[in-house]
């Protein structure tokens, strides 16, 4: 059963323009005073036909379609989510997580509102979000920060951070710049963060972390940027 907090969330959750999914909200998130949001960065619609592309494309148009992904991957375990897995292991280190206890604490949903296409049924199609889905992207985000107010944001990905500091200034939002770490692998961590309605929310950006992607070599820099939340958290899955 949802909390009143997650109720009154979701009715102004979906009263935000062009939000395609709903995130996924922990029962016990509002709970805390310290809150975690990890930020995906797109959505996949397959087909090796048309046939199965329109209906994995529907399947993808649920507004619910993140929390059933959570739902199925991270709880009942019916298939794996590979960039998910990898960064709770880039957070967490290689200690056991209780997955069911983790996932009542934190939220989820992915910046880029528009289903990219990857279907094969008449050529190998590979899309990728363009700097308009970017910026949409971030209009959409002030509006979930306002109603989730995390403290603490990581991003699956960085290409989401090139228009970080324009969008926050179109947008009249109060911000850090960017900084740009020390590569880790052949990617630049980037950290900054913002203030809305008088909470500063930290916000990182890692390595996607569905392939070629080293938890070992990330946990060091995700301990550093919110070390706080994540002891926290340990303090309650592990």
């Amino acid at each position: 059963m949802k909390s009143q907090s997650s109720q009154y969330a979701d009715s102004n959750l979906k009263k935000i323009p062009n939000l395609k999914w709903l995130p996924w909200i922990g029962s016990a998130y509002f709970k805390n005073n310290q809150r975690l949001l990890i930020i995906g960065e797109s959505q996949y619609a397959q087909g090796e036909t048309a046939i199965a592309f329109i209906e994995d494309l529907a399947r993808l148009n649920n507004i619910d379609f993140t929390r059933n992904a959570v739902l199925q991957t991270q709880l009942e375990k019916h298939y794996k989510h590979p960039a998910l897995d990898n960064l709770l292991k880039a957070i967490f280190g290689n200690a056991p997580v209780n997955k069911e206890k983790l996932w009542e604490e934190i939220a989820f949903y992915n910046f880029v509102q528009r289903v990219m296409d990857y279907s094969s049924f008449d050529s190998k199609k590979t899309e990728q979000p363009t700097i308009a889905d970017f910026d949409a992207g971030w209009k959409v985000f002030v509006e979930i920060v306002k109603i989730l107010k995390p403290t603490d944001c990581i991003f699956i990905g960085v290409s989401a951070a090139m228009p970080f500091e324009r969008m926050m200034d179109q947008l009249n939002i109060k911000r850090t710049n960017r900084i740009s770490h020390d590569k880790i692998g052949n990617t630049n961590p980037i950290s900054a963060s913002i203030e809305i309605d008088r909470q500063t929310t930290n916000i990182s950006f890692a390595r996607h972390s569905s392939a070629y992607f080293s938890p070992e070599e990330w946990n060091p820099f995700l301990e550093k940027q919110h070390g706080e939340i994540i002891e926290k958290l340990k303090e309650k899955i592990l």
